[in-house]
């Protein structure tokens, strides 16, 4: 007993330095059952454990026979242990270690034997099992690190060693769509300690995919795809989506692997010059409810389905919309173009559905955010407003008639005018539309009936205290026309110059082209697409004399609608319109870029140009892609306008000036 506590406070703080040799009960008994029975017996105990589990490996059991007494080896050396600062570093070195590497050596000579007869794809499954079943055998009966330990050096030796082989066969699963086999292949990859191996499996599937995609893009490199969209966006779509479940099936949506999809649709989609155009377009058919959409297109099986899945459809196809938008680089001449679109539908009052502009609208907002769809949605809004400011204008005459047909001849011709036609007018703010009012418009010379009138809405608006100046924006508005003089009442929807063309007529059969032009004050060539449009539709004919040009009232006009429309076609897309619409890409490009300079300038003061270059790339990612001479060629114009300067001793180098 006084030994006892003798020990015990020879080893405790207070007490003397520990006495080599001096142990408790317990201790000794460990000590003497090390140095006298685990020395000679330890080689044998390794020896008897390494193979109960090559016995179970090569009979491919889970289960290794005598767990129980593999379990018990491990406590006693867990106890062996426990007298050091490190309780498990005598199983650790006794068992772990020796048995690791046993692990090590039987895996390795297996592998060479497997790959040298069966093909990567079995050689996968084999090894997925073998993983799964040794880290069931060490469960059991081993301490739960050496079960990790055992799983990695299996991945290490089954795959980290054959990546390279492993990797020249993806290509071929991708290929064959053998999405198991994939599948394995990352979880495998995904256990390796080098993160290098699963960076060379996403370059190989990035690679692969954007060389699909490229094959695609190929197919459509003629003019026509402008033209007729569908097919290319959903043939880009269908690529996408197409690897989108496969990552998202095979391997879990991870990071790197949706990087590699991002990366491979953006470089296959941007390859085309004209995606930007081509996909407004397609945005543009999807949402216009024109008759004239020919029956092959994929929007005219649309109309065939019930409401309920149209508007699925319809929803799809948005979808696919923002997917393709999400990966251009030129989002600003996207926009650029789908709002020239957008003012069509609004204008001519063609849009499919106002839910599905505002979806359409919504799905770039969340990629873009709300400065960039701010005048999108202005128009919207515009048009919405529109419609009520007409229903007060009607509700303001009808309570206002008694006064207004009293105050003068040119109110009056108003008031009868307004009771036999209806009129609509949109009132669009000039800075969110795409649109501007010509010198044409500005010289037209109306009836002065129609005068009359458009001076009695302009009095109501100015009534209201917008505080608004109305400009006349004639080249753009439309109307239908009622005919009396046929056998049939006909319908003519006609620009508003052909209106005032057609009026000419209500006093004459036939009138020189120069005399009609000089009364609504408009030159002939101007309005000579105007006449056409009427001749084409055989409302007018063209009688040409030796010096001058007239125009004939068609009284036996027959046709088998009784809505006949005689628009001149101006399309979006002409030749004239792109360039214009690329000169002013241009310029707001440059006009973008330097505010953009200017505000990381005001904020910083002083920056470094490869970080002004860094900055000025995150800021605009959601508009378009500077490239360096663009920076510099805008820099050296901030600093001509004295808005920077560079620094004295250091050129990299810009200050921002006050």
């Amino acid at each position: 007993m006084q030994n006892r506590f003798w020990i015990k406070y020879s080893h405790s703080e207070t007490g003397q330095a520990p006495i080599p040799g001096v142990y408790t009960i317990d201790e000794l008994a460990m000590h003497l059952w090390s140095d006298i029975v685990f020395l000679k017996i330890r080689s044998r105990i390794f020896h008897s454990v390494s193979q109960l589990f090559r016995n179970a490996r090569d009979s491919k059991s889970i289960f290794v026979d005598g767990s129980d007494y593999i379990s018990r080896i491990v406590e006693s050396l867990y106890s062996l242990g426990s007298c050091q600062q490190d309780p498990l570093s005598v199983y650790r070195d006794e068992l772990e270690s020796p048995f690791l590497k046993d692990l090590d050596t039987y895996y390795s000579t297996m592998a060479g034997k497997l790959l040298s007869r069966i093909t990567i794809a079995e050689y996968l499954q084999i090894v997925e099992v073998i993983c799964r079943q040794e880290q069931q055998r060490c469960e059991g009966c081993l301490h739960s690190t050496t079960m990790l330990h055992a799983r990695k050096i299996c991945c290490r030796v089954l795959v980290e060693h054959h990546a390279e082989r492993i990797c020249e066969h993806v290509e071929t699963f991708l290929r064959n769509n053998q999405t198991e086999d994939l599948r394995r292949i990352f979880l495998l990859f995904s256990e390796l300690s080098n993160d290098q191996t699963l960076i060379s499996f996403k370059s190989i599937l990035k690679a692969y995919i954007e060389r699909i995609g490229l094959d695609v893009v190929r197919k459509f490199e003629h003019d026509g795809t402008v033209k007729h969209p569908e097919e290319y966006i959903e043939a880009l779509v269908q690529v996408r989506n197409r690897y989108h479940k496969m990552i998202h099936g095979a391997f879990n949506s991870h990071s790197l692997m949706r990087t590699a999809l991002d990366q491979a649709c953006r470089a296959f989609a941007n390859s085309h010059a004209k995606l930007p155009e081509i996909l407004a377009k397609y945005a543009h058919h999807l949402m216009t409810t024109e008759k004239k959409k020919k029956k092959s297109s994929a929007f005219a099986k649309l109309k065939l389905v019930d409401k309920p899945d149209l508007e699925d459809t319809m929803e799809r196809k948005v979808e696919n919309i923002s997917v393709v938008f999400s990966l251009l680089n030129d989002k600003d001449v996207f926009k650029k173009f789908y709002a020239k679109y957008l003012a069509k539908r609004l204008i001519r009052e063609t849009s499919v559905a106002n839910d599905m502009e505002i979806l359409l609208i919504q799905k770039l907002r969340e990629t873009c955010g709300c400065d960039f769809v701010s005048k999108l949605q202005k128009m919207l809004k515009d048009k919405l407003l529109s419609k009520e400011l007409n229903n007060t204008f009607e509700s303001w005459i009808h309570e206002q008639e008694g006064v207004l047909s009293e105050r003068d001849e040119d109110t009056a011709l108003a008031l009868s005018l307004h009771k036999k036609i209806r009129y609509q007018c949109n009132v669009l703010t000039a800075g969110a539309w795409p649109i501007a009012t010509t010198a044409l418009d500005k010289q037209l010379i109306l009836p002065e009936i129609l005068q009359a009138y458009e001076n009695l809405f302009r009095e109501f608006y100015v009534e209201r205290g917008s505080g608004r100046k109305l400009d006349p924006v004639y080249h753009l508005s439309h109307g239908t026309v009622q005919s009396y003089c046929y056998e049939k009442q006909y319908e003519f929807v006609l620009s508003f110059y052909q209106i005032m063309i057609l009026l000419q007529y209500n006093s004459n059969l036939e009138i020189p082209e120069n005399q009609i032009a000089q009364t609504i004050n408009i030159e002939a060539k101007d309005l000579r697409p105007h006449f056409n449009g009427l001749v084409k539709t055989k409302i007018l004919t063209r009688v040409q004399e030796e010096h001058e040009t007239r125009y004939r009232l068609n009284s036996h006009f027959k046709h088998r609608k009784l809505r006949v429309s005689a628009v001149p076609s101006a399309p979006i897309e002409s030749p004239r319109n792109m360039e214009s619409t690329r000169r002013e890409m241009v310029e707001d490009r440059k006009m973008t870029l330097q505010a953009a300079i200017v505000r990381i300038l005001k904020t910083r003061r002083d920056v470094l140009y490869p970080q002004l270059e860094l900055e000025l790339s995150g800021m605009l990612q959601n508009q378009f892609a500077p490239s360096t001479a663009m920076i510099k060629q805008n820099v050296e114009i901030l600093i001509d306008k004295d808005f920077l300067k560079r620094h004295e001793s250091n050129q990299q180098r810009l200050l921002y000036v006050a």
